[in-house]
C-alpha cells in the first residue's frame, strides 16, 4: 500500500510526501524495521507521538500524528487508531470467508487448531499471538499482504460494547463462541452480562457454532457438546503423551488424538470439524495430522525438566480455565502438584469464584498445592485443614519444587498479570 493510498483511505493531511510502498504498520517504534508505517498510540503511560521521529531514523518510512511536524510522510490525522480502523475496514476486503472466534476461554487455542487444520487445504490469514481487542485486531487486518480466501480472528472483550465495536469492523461470515463464563466480569456486571456480549458476535453471520448450553434455535448454528449437540465429545482420556477421545459427529465415531494436556482441547477440534465440514473440506483426512500439533508457549505447552513435567498454563486465568486446569491435572496418572496464582479482573465476585476454585480443589486428588498472590487467600482458607497447601513468594515456591525428588507433574497457572512464567525460569535455570 502506498502512502498516497493511506492518505486517501484515512482522508489525511500529508506533510511532506515521498510516495512509497510500505511493507506494514506498527504501534510500537521499538519494532521498526525498514519500510514501516508508524501508528502513534496513546497509552496510559506513554504517548507514541514522541516516538515518531525515532520511528524515522529507523527506517519507517511514514507516521501518521495529530500534530504538525515538519518531516517527510507525516499524514496529519484526528485519531491515529481510528485512521487505522480505516485502513482495517478497506484491507479487510482481501479476505473473502472472515471467521470470527469469541469465549472466555479457547480463544486462542480453537484458533490455532482450526489454522493448524484449514492450512492443509488453503493458504490462510489469521491473527498472530492474540491480537483480538480495539488495537489488535485493526492492527491485525491492517496488514493483510494479499488475497486470502479464509482469516481466522480473535476477538475480546472486556467491556459492554466491544464484540458489537470489533464485529463491525470484521464483519465476519463465520462466528464462534467456545463458551461462556466469569472473565473480566468487572465490565459486565456478572454471567448474564457476559453472555449477552458473547453472542453479539452472532449477529448477521451466515453460520454459527456455539456451545450446547447456549439455546438458540436457528437453522445456521451448529453447537457442539458433550449430552445435546450437533457434535458430541465423548470417551476422553488423558494419555502420557496428550488427550485423545471420540467425535460423533453425522453418525460416525471419529477417534481423536492430541499431543496436549487438556480435557477441554477437544471442544476445540469439534469446533473445527464443524468449519471445515460447512466449508466443504475433508475435515476426518485433516485430523489425522493432529499429532503433529504444537501449543503456543504458555498456553498448556509441555515442559520436560529433570523428574518434573511441567504444564505450562501460565498465560492467563479465568475460573472456567482454572477449573479446566484442576480436572485435567487430577485425571493425570502420578504425582500432581498445582501452582496456582489470582485470577485477576473478577470484580466484586472475586472472593466467590476464588472460593468455588477452592472447593474444586477439594475434590480432587491433587497432591500439593502452591499459591502466589492476593486473591489466593480465599483458595487457602478452603483447603488449609484438608490439603497440602502453601502461599509463598515465587523464589520459594520454585525452591520447595525442584526438592521434589520422585517423578511429577507441575501445573502453573494464573492471570497474565501476575506473570507466573517466572517460576517456571526459576525451576529450569
Amino acid at each position: 500500500m502506498k502512502i498516497s493510498q493511506i492518505a486517501e483511505i484515512t482522508e489525511a493531511k500529508v506533510i511532506n510526501l515521498k510516495d512509497k510502498d510500505i511493507n506494514r504498520f506498527i504501534i510500537n517504534s521499538k519494532e521498526t524495521q525498514e519500510g514501516d508505517f508508524f501508528v502513534p498510540l496513546k497509552g496510559t503511560k506513554t504517548d507514541g507521538h514522541n516516538f515518531i521521529e525515532d520511528a524515522l531514523k529507523k527506517g519507517a518510512y511514514g507516521s501518521f500524528s495529530i500534530k504538525d511536524l515538519n518531516l517527510d510522510n507525516i499524514l496529519l490525522v484526528d485519531n491515529p487508531l481510528k485512521a487505522l480502523t480505516k485502513i482495517a475496514k478497506y484491507n479487510k476486503q482481501k479476505i473473502k470467508t472472515k471467521i470470527a472466534i469469541t469465549g472466555t476461554a479457547g480463544k486462542t487455542t480453537t484458533k490455532e487448531i482450526l489454522s493448524f487444520l484449514l492450512s492443509q487445504f488453503e493458504d490462510i490469514y489469521y491473527t498472530k499471538g492474540n491480537y483480538n481487542n480495539h488495537i489488535g485486531l485493526p492492527l491485525t487486518l491492517a496488514n493483510i499482504d494479499k488475497n486470502y480466501n479464509y482469516g481466522i480472528f480473535e476477538l475480546g472483550a472486556s467491556q459492554k460494547g466491544d464484540i458489537e465495536y470489533l464485529s463491525d469492523i470484521l464483519n465476519q461470515d463465520i462466528a464462534v463462541i467456545t463458551n461462556v463464563g466469569y472473565g473480566h466480569t468487572e465490565g459486565f456486571g456478572g454471567y448474564e452480562g457476559v453472555l449477552e456480549e458473547k453472542t453479539k458476535i452472532l449477529n448477521n453471520a451466515k453460520f454459527k457454532i456455539i456451545p450446547e448450553y447456549i439455546n438458540i434455535n436457528d437453522k445456521n448454528t451448529k453447537s457442539f457438546g458433550y449430552k445435546n449437540a450437533d457434535i458430541l465429545i465423548k470417551d476422553i482420556n488423558l494419555t502420557m503423551e496428550g488427550t485423545e477421545g471420540i467425535l460423533s459427529y453425522k453418525g460416525e465415531n471419529i477417534k481423536v488424538f492430541v499431543p496436549v494436556f487438556n480435557k477441554k482441547i477437544l471442544e476445540n477440534v469439534a469446533i473445527s470439524v464443524l468449519i471445515l465440514d460447512y466449508l466443504g473440506f475433508d475435515y476426518k483426512n485433516a485430523l489425522k495430522r493432529l499429532n503433529e500439533f504444537t501449543v503456543l508457549k504458555g498456553r498448556g505447552n509441555i515442559i520436560k525438566h529433570k523428574n518434573l513435567t511441567i504444564i505450562d498454563d501460565t498465560y492467563n486465568a479465568n475460573p472456567i480455565s482454572t477449573k479446566n486446569a484442576i480436572e485435567t491435572l487430577s485425571n493425570l496418572k502420578g504425582r500432581k502438584i498445582l501452582v496456582l496464582a489470582d485470577m485477576k479482573e473478577l470484580g466484586k465476585f472475586s472472593k466467590e469464584k476464588h472460593e468455588e476454585i477452592g472447593r474444586y480443589i477439594l475434590n480432587s486428588d491433587i497432591d500439593k498445592i502452591f499459591l502466589f498472590g492476593e486473591e489466593v487467600k480465599y483458595i487457602y482458607d478452603i483447603l488449609k485443614e484438608k490439603k497440602d497447601v502453601f502461599i509463598l513468594p515465587k523464589e520459594k515456591i520454585a525452591e520447595k519444587i525442584k526438592e521434589e525428588k520422585q517423578p511429577a507433574f507441575v501445573w502453573i497457572k494464573g492471570s497474565r498479570s501476575t506473570k507466573m512464567e517466572e517460576v517456571i525460569d526459576l525451576i529450569t535455570e
